[in-house]
């Protein structure tokens, strides 16, 4: 497996492929070139003999200058179980250090329990909220849309900049 940059050129194929490995209808202004253009340096692409397996895109916090985000990960699910998001997930966190970044977030939905389990394994910790379902902690109204999330955090071997 290879990871790589993305490049503007990948919109065609990830536009492809992102509502059958996602499973429902999915559409995002982030599948474009300008999103891949202006977020390059976090917007990777896993690939097997040429062939694209996975994807994660996210961004370097402006208001955190400290932190990352991870907007969304992807992967074929012909190759889930395989280590692809990991490694994936992996590449993210060693460009956010590079980038002297010390805190990766991101968020899953409260009931893809594959998900949260997945993101834990990894070493993320889900964020207090005030509410919770079913003992998870979910944002209500994450989204300024009605839509609950569940909030990780993930702390990376970073030294912690002071910003004065």
């Amino acid at each position: 497996m290879k990871i790589r940059n993305m490049e503007g050129s990948d919109c065609g194929g990830i536009l492809a492929v992102a509502s059958a490995w996602w499973g429902n209808t999915y559409s995002s202004d982030m599948f474009s070139k300008w999103y891949i253009t202006h977020f390059r340096e976090t917007c990777l692409l896993a690939e097997e003999g040429g062939r694209m397996i996975g994807f994660v895109m996210g961004f370097m916090s402006q208001t955190n200058p400290d932190e990352t985000y991870i907007r969304i990960v992807m992967v074929d699910p012909a190759y889930r179980g395989k280590g692809v998001g990991r490694a994936l997930y992996e590449a993210f966190a060693e460009r956010a250090v590079a980038l002297e970044r010390s805190v990766i977030r991101c968020v899953t939905a409260p009931w893809n329990k594959e998900s949260i389990a997945f993101h834990i394994s990894l070493g993320f910790i889900m964020e207090p909220q005030e509410q919770e379902l079913e003992g998870i902690p979910v944002c209500i109204d994450y989204d300024g849309r009605g839509g609950g999330r569940v909030l990780f955090k993930k702390r990376l071997g970073v030294e912690q900049r002071t910003v004065c």
